[in-house]
């Protein structure tokens, strides 16, 4: 699956951000919320997320069995892990 995300339209402050991630996108019926720009459904056992952050950045983060639990503590720290182990 593929989850298209623009963080600048959110209205919620990071921690209530984090928790929308892992409730609505790690779980395994997935449910949009007001900064879901697209969901595709793909036969990928992995979600793939394209996101634009508050800052205009565009992030990619693969979630698999793997980070799941980081990703489901806390996406931007995954995110920073997935960075790290792949430069």
């Amino acid at each position: 699956m593929k989850i298209v995300l623009d963080l600048r339209v959110c209205k919620c402050w990071d921690a209530a951000c984090a928790a929308h991630f892992s409730s609505h996108f790690l779980a395994d019926e997935k449910t949009p919320v007001d900064c879901v720009v697209e969901m595709i459904e793909d036969d990928d056992p992995q979600v793939t997320f394209h996101i634009t952050d508050r800052d205009g950045s565009e992030k990619t983060l693969v979630v698999g069995q793997e980070n799941y639990a980081d990703a489901y503590d806390s996406w931007r720290e995954a995110w920073e892990k997935q960075q790290a182990s792949s430069g």
